[in-house]
């Protein structure tokens, strides 16, 4: 136990047993359960508050303005009201909303405006224009809030500035510190201030400060202690393949219900919250009591969010309000009739649905027609608990979970780049351009967090994922811990074991004459090209059976692809407008709320995409600016969406669009497009061609389709253009000898699909660089990966 956590106790015991005159402060909500789970074992009487410090917030504003705070599932709601009646010709205020809100509540808690903002020598009359109406609309709100006797606590955090800690309120933990949020800690003496102890290598813990932002720097500049370890209980683990998680964790917890003592407890942090569903599905839930999950688990995932948003779809579809009053009932009336029988989540998920559907029922005079467009919204972001017990043996919580009680064992995961650290809020005005503390603030806190809960574990496994196709790889941090404490980052998989001869033969598909002659007559485009030469097997099934995967194999690489297409339209329509290059941003939001693209714009959860792909366009659109040299926003285009036709030496027929064919340098030039991040198998090798490669493997190197398209389109050169790459290194240049050996390459291709056609039988290649996408392998056997558990939510 901490040395603070006994002087706590102390502080408190001095008016035992009426402990209610103490108020105990925790950096975040997350860490109230424990505390107070804690004082309460340690101590017992009448239990003092224990609240988080937004609570603390809210209270003492609510104090100074002799308003109600407003509840977090109406805040939303009664900006959608604001908005409808701000502006009566919004046809869709809640989306408005949704984008808009979080925007306004970082512009007030980082005190954003015309004299605090950095950056602005680039700013642009219209740009200041939009800032001045999104503090405008921000004021307008607030004012609005006040005549219903409410005030949202976010847009009020400078009346903090007049708050002075009482002196029996204790604070336990920094939480992220924001320019009022820092002022007001200071104001706290050194007595009420409890800050576990962060955990440093023997080499950093020497120095008195470090030359980079960090825990270290932020605990002293509060007179904080921190701690030296040699680093003996830490292990660093990356697994390959983010499926492997929910291996591990079921192989951790096991071990541990099978070795622990009495009292013992394993702590499972989540770095990455999206994984919650996953690893409760297929690996928690299955240990019963024995876990508690003290995360929450996204409503929108359950049975009971599906048939609530099919009823909206179906009200919709009759021009009607959703009944949410009669689903309500309905929810109870299933609920009281299954408690006994159903798991735990589908009781908690209901309860929650009904919950929900009451607040949505009072709501729908005041919301009207914005009512369903609301309760969608809503409820992709609703999430709900699954209730368990502090004292069961696995605690499953979420970051920040931190309260000085050690633990036997903990589990890290998953520290991958994007997660810790975090991604910065960005929004207009929000980056850490225009806001530098912004990147440090979420950094200290993070390092701060991460380096207790390494201070507080017995023993610690600290995971990260290498699954290239999801574009998830370990963190940076990860590599310093490595080098920090001399410890070797061990990589580890999970696979079956097979037996050394086989003992089944490859399903296979019978050649008769009729599937040759398909064979021979289709026309293949490059992706189907690759197929068939990497797999025969997925080929036959994808694109002569035409067979679908169920729906329920689907995952976030469906939602990103959709995205993806909505992309790569929007530039195609972008290079008809030469002249309004600078207001892309128009554009983009016109053909995202257009009726062509409803289909794409109604996919569940599809909003924080759209958002990502903005800020990916406008870095380029910057960057591009900036070096004065334009490849995407450019007046060069020749013709987009571009299809053409062909014949792979004389024999197969092929076809394809190509993305943009440009002008640049004088020459016409193939641009392709691909909505990722730059990966390593995109890159060409000096040594070896493309062709050389595919006579020596069989497999298409992806600069094949560059090859392909230049060659057919009889252009000069061609380039892949990586949409997502945060670096300005977005492009792969085709090399001309690759150029030059495009009919050998043909002549190569050609031979191969020779063989396959004349061929007795088409059989899956269970090793293919196919394989980690393929959704068929339910159907190939492949023995190591059963496709329909990849769901990565």
């Amino acid at each position: 136990m901490p040395q603070y956590s006994q002087k706590i106790i102390e502080l408190l015991r001095v008016d035992y047993p009426d402990l209610s005159a103490w108020t105990i402060i925790c950096a975040n909500d997350r860490a109230v359960d424990p505390v107070q789970h804690y004082i309460h074992s340690r101590l017992g009487g009448i239990m003092p508050r224990v609240e988080s410090v937004d609570a603390y917030i809210t209270e003492k504003i609510s104090g100074k303005l002799k308003l109600h705070p407003v509840a977090g599932d109406e805040q939303l709601l009664l900006f959608i009201e604001f908005l409808a009646q701000r502006f009566p010709d919004e046809p869709y205020p809640a989306r408005r909303a949704a984008h808009l809100l979080p925007l306004l509540l970082k512009l007030a808690e980082y005190n954003i405006g015309r004299k605090t903002i950095f950056g602005t020598e680039r700013f642009t009359e219209d740009e200041w224009n939009r800032l001045e109406d999104y503090l405008e609309t921000a004021q307008a709100f607030r004012k609005w809030l006040s005549r219903k006797n409410l005030f949202m606590t976010e847009l009020e955090l400078s009346l903090l500035e007049s708050v002075t800690p009482a002196e029996k309120e204790v604070f336990i933990g920094l939480p992220a510190m924001t320019p009022v949020t820092e002022r007001f800690y200071r104001k706290i003496s050194r007595e009420r201030l409890f800050i576990d102890p962060p955990l440093f290598g023997a080499d950093l813990f020497a120095l008195e400060t470090l030359p980079f932002d960090s825990a270290k720097n932020l605990v002293l500049s509060f007179r904080g202690e921190i701690k030296s370890g040699d680093g003996n209980n830490i292990e660093l683990v990356s697994l390959e393949g983010l499926h492997a998680l929910a291996d591990l964790v079921t192989l951790e917890v096991s071990s541990f219900l099978d070795e622990r003592s009495e009292n013992e407890q394993l702590i499972i942090y989540l770095l990455d919250e999206s994984l919650t569903p996953m690893l409760w599905n297929r690996a928690l839930r299955h240990f019963g009591n024995a876990v508690n999950l003290a995360v929450w688990l996204p409503f929108a995932t359950t049975a009971a969010a599906r048939r609530l948003l099919a009823e909206i779809e179906k009200a919709k579809n009759s021009g009607h309000a959703p009944d949410f009053k009669k689903f309500a009932a309905a929810c109870a009336m299933e609920l009281a009739k299954n408690a006994e029988i159903y798991v735990r989540e589908e009781c908690e998920a209901l309860e929650a649905a009904i919950s929900f559907s009451t607040i949505l029922d009072e709501w729908k005079d005041r919301l009207g027609r914005n009512l369903s467009d609301a309760a969608e919204i809503l409820i992709q972001a609703k999430k709900f608990r699954v209730t368990g017990s502090r004292s069961a043996p696995v605690q499953v919580v979420g970051f920040g979970h931190v309260s000085g009680e050690r633990f036997s064992r903990g589990l890290i995961l998953s520290l991958d780049s994007g997660v810790m650290p975090s991604q910065p809020y960005e929004g207009p005005f929000i980056n850490p351009v225009h806001v530098p503390q912004l990147r440090k603030t979420v950094f200290e806190y993070e390092d701060l967090v991460f380096r207790q809960i390494l201070a507080q574990g017995d023993s610690i496994k600290i995971v990260a994922v290498n699954d290239v196709i999801r574009e998830r790889t370990p963190s940076y941090y990860m590599s310093l811990l490595a080098q920090e404490f001399a410890k070797t980052v061990k990589a580890k998989a999970f696979k079956e074991s097979l037996p050394a001869t086989k003992t089944a033969e490859k399903p296979a598909i019978k050649i008769d004459d009729d599937l040759r002659n398909k064979l021979k007559d289709f026309t293949y485009s490059y992706s189907s090209l690759s197929k068939i030469l990497a797999c025969p097997f997925l080929f036959y099934h994808q694109y002569i059976l035409k067979i679908k995967p169920p729906s329920f194999m689907d995952d976030e690489e469906k939602i990103n692809m959709r995205m993806g297409e909505f992309v790569h339209d929007f530039l195609r329509q972008m290079t008809s407008s030469k002249d309004k290059f600078d207001a892309w941003e128009k554009l983009f939001d016109k053909l995202w709320e257009s009726k062509g693209n409803a289909a794409i714009r109604n996919i569940p959860g599809i909003d924080i995409y759209m958002l990502n792909a903005k800020i990916f366009l406008r870095e380029i659109y910057e960057d591009e600016k900036g070096a004065g040299e334009r490849v995407v926003f450019a007046d060069n285009t020749l013709a987009s969406e571009k299809e053409f036709h062909g014949t792979i030496a004389g024999e197969y027929k092929i076809t394809g669009r190509v993305d943009r064919l440009a002008s640049i340098d004088g020459r016409t030039e193939i641009i392709d497009f691909k909505y990722t991040k730059k990966q390593g198998k995109y890159e060409l090798s000096a040594r070896t061609t493309v062709r050389e490669r595919f006579k020596e493997k069989g497999v298409l190197h992806p600069a094949a389709q560059l090859i392909i398209y230049q060659y057919f389109n009889k252009a000069q050169a061609a380039r892949f253009y990586f949409l997502k790459e945060p670096t300005q290194e977005r492009q792969i240049q085709l090399l001309e000898n690759e150029s030059e050996e495009a009919q050998d390459l043909m002549v190569a291709i050609k031979e191969r699909l020779d063989e396959i056609v004349g061929g007795d039988e088409l059989l899956p290649a269970h090793d293919c660089g196919e394989c980690e996408y393929c959704q068929y392998q339910a159907l190939c056997g492949r023995e190591d990966y059963y496709k329909a558990m990849r769901r990565n939510s």
